[in-house]
């Protein structure tokens, strides 16, 4: 009960720093979006116009516009507001402090994550409500109580998943002097392969099938394509599995790197 409370302080406080600045927050998020938005408006406006035709691979331009506006709002709540903190707190010594936390590492970070996915969470559901007053439903999303409950779960499932992922690699710190263009190439393979940048529906069909064995689909295109209607639920219960599987994958080799790294820490920063 203790470390329950202990915990629910550290949501509280991490919530709190996330939107700390609030003017900037705002800012960032929006223009984000705009950019994102804007990049896909034009891409995809010129491969329709040149294709004479109004939908593609099950995609109307709208489908589309509404599948690219959920990229980056999804890839905020898988992702947190945690991502480079274990490694930088290795190299400036500070994990110190944790080890004599009165609660597991592990649960005190993935508080952290939490934190930033509930923030994160919020902002979809205003950005989607307003695109949805301004704009309408594409003809071609199906929006239900069915389809947003399996959508949350799966980012939820995505998210756990990521978690573990980023926290292994991040953990090479132990070892290594520079991290971070690991966890770069995870998320540009994310981008790439997940569906983030090119719906995966547009991929050849036996790549599709590759790609639905590795982690990167589960990170982007599984998820919104849960929400939008897109997937059956058989479908959705596959994929939710494998999500399951991978993450089961990645704690095992967390820990694993975790007993043996700790033992190269020593506390000093550089």
């Amino acid at each position: 009960m203790k470390n329950s409370r202990w915990l629910y302080q550290v949501f509280l406080t991490e919530m709190r720093k996330i939107v700390a600045y609030r003017f900037d927050f705002w800012i960032q998020f929006l223009v984000s979006i705009f950019a994102h938005i804007t990049a896909a408006y034009f891409l995809w406006k010129a491969v329709f116009e040149y294709n004479n035709t109004d939908i593609m691979k099950g995609y109307t331009f709208r489908g589309l516009m509404f599948y690219y506006l959920l990229v980056p709002l999804i890839e905020k709540i898988i992702n947190g507001s945690s991502m480079g903190l274990v490694s930088r707190e290795i190299y400036d010594g500070s994990l110190t402090r944790y080890l004599i936390y009165p609660v597991s590492f592990f649960r005190y970070k993935y508080v952290q994550h939490l934190a930033g996915t509930v923030i994160f969470f919020i902002q979809l559901g205003l950005t989607v409500s307003v695109f949805l007053m301004l704009f309408g439903k594409p003809v071609d999303v199906t929006i239900s109580i069915k389809n947003v409950s399996m959508g949350i779960t799966a980012v939820m499932c995505s998210g756990i998943m990521t978690f573990f992922i980023n926290t292994s690699i991040e953990m090479i710190a132990f070892w290594a002097d520079n991290v971070w263009t690991l966890l770069v190439m995870v998320r540009f393979s994310v981008a790439l392969l997940g569906g983030a940048m090119i719906p995966l529906a547009f991929f050849p069909g036996d790549f599709q099938q590759l790609l639905s064995y590795l982690p990167f689909s589960y990170m982007a295109s599984f998820p919104i394509r849960s929400f939008l209607g897109k997937v059956t639920v058989w479908q959705w219960i596959s994929g939710i599995a494998v999500t399951c599987l991978w993450a089961a994958f990645f704690i095992l080799v967390m820990f694993f790197i975790w007993n043996r790294g700790k033992y190269k820490y020593t506390g000093v920063g550089i």
